[in-house]
């Protein structure tokens, strides 16, 4: 063997081995969030940091920024993430497109990029996100449950052309499909916020005197509102993860109110951190498209101090775990500011 064959065989035994131990640490994972103007959001970051003060203390170095909902802002930030020689970056993103050329920048160059909570469509990015789509399919399944496959049922859709509001919807809608006896006597758009569902399905409720059922993207408090100020009884609803609709159900519970609350949890930052975390330890998932569980409660399943808090904000999502991830962390951590 001649010393260049020996000087090449083993750079490439190094190569192999740098790839299957993963990068030094500690790690550097920068986070780059777009929207923050939401206690949502402020959760999330909060779990995150949590997450690696907990669970990866000594093992990253996390940084976070918020950028805002521009989109060109968020390009400038990933830019000087990768000249800051970041192992990873994980990106909520303002757009699922426009962050595509600085993304594929960012893995030429060797960083580990994860999307989460909403995609990008970069072919190199990982994705850590719940699947919508069946987000909806979870409420319309168990609301055809409650039912018995029969009833008239309002549905309470979230802002129009929104990819999460058409991909539940559709979701809704396929499961409906399969049951002939369940009619949809009215469709709003309550603009998954709790003031335009209670006006707008005060005016549905009004229009449709016999209602058995509501399925709701988002607003469902709002929607107990207008079935409480109405003095209609109370149907069974279906919710995403927040905490004031979790209280309804824990309130309202002994007085005939059936429901479900299946959503997007906050804590999913914290998640796409342990797959990052993973990915640089040299233990990557099987699959780019990692598919977040999604926490789902019904009123037969509330526990107070668990999975729904009476002496917390109803704004608060009360989701501090992701099933089958063991993250370890508790709905005050969520809260740190």
């Amino acid at each position: 063997m001649t010393p260049m064959t020996t000087k090449l065989t083993g750079a490439i035994a190094l190569l192999m081995l740098s790839t299957a131990v993963g990068h030094a640490e500690p790690f550097k994972i920068a986070v780059s969030n777009s929207y923050i103007g939401n206690e949502w959001r402020v959760q999330m970051i909060n779990f995150m940091q949590a997450y690696a003060d907990k669970a990866l203390k000594d093992k990253v170095v996390l940084t976070v920024d918020n950028s805002g909902t521009d989109a060109q802002k968020q390009i400038a930030v990933l830019s000087d993430m990768i000249a800051s020689g970041a192992n990873a970056i994980l990106v909520n993103p303002a757009s699922d497109t426009a962050l595509n050329s600085v993304i594929e920048e960012a893995c030429a160059q060797g960083i580990t990029v994860i999307a989460f909570d909403q995609p990008v469509t970069a072919p190199c990015a990982y994705v850590v996100a719940v699947d919508f789509n069946e987000i909806g399919r979870i409420h319309a399944q168990w609301l055809a449950d409650a039912l018995g496959g029969k009833g008239n049922v309002i549905i309470n859709r979230g802002v129009s052309g929104f990819p999460a509001d058409t991909n539940m919807n559709a979701g809704m809608t396929g499961v409906l499909a399969k049951y002939p006896d369940i009619k949809v006597v009215a469709e709003v758009y309550g603009k998954w916020d709790n003031a335009v569902s209670q006006q707008e399905l005060t005016k549905a409720l009004t229009a449709n005197p016999e209602v058995d059922g509501i399925l709701n993207q988002y607003g469902t408090y709002g929607a107990l509102q207008a079935l409480l100020n109405l003095d209609r009884p109370l149907v069974a609803m279906s919710g995403q993860g927040e905490n004031g609709w979790r209280q309804a159900m824990l309130q309202y519970k002994d007085k005939g109110l059936k429901g479900v609350s299946a959503g997007d949890p906050a804590v999913i930052g914290a998640y796409a951190l342990k797959v990052a975390a993973d990915i640089l330890s040299g233990n990557p998932p099987a699959d780019k498209r990692v598919a977040v569980p999604v926490p789902t409660v019904s009123t037969d399943t509330l526990k107070p101090g668990v999975n729904v808090f009476p002496d917390l904000p109803p704004t608060l999502d009360a989701d501090s775990e992701i099933p089958g991830a063991n993250l370890g962390l508790k709905i005050a951590d969520g809260m740190k500011k």
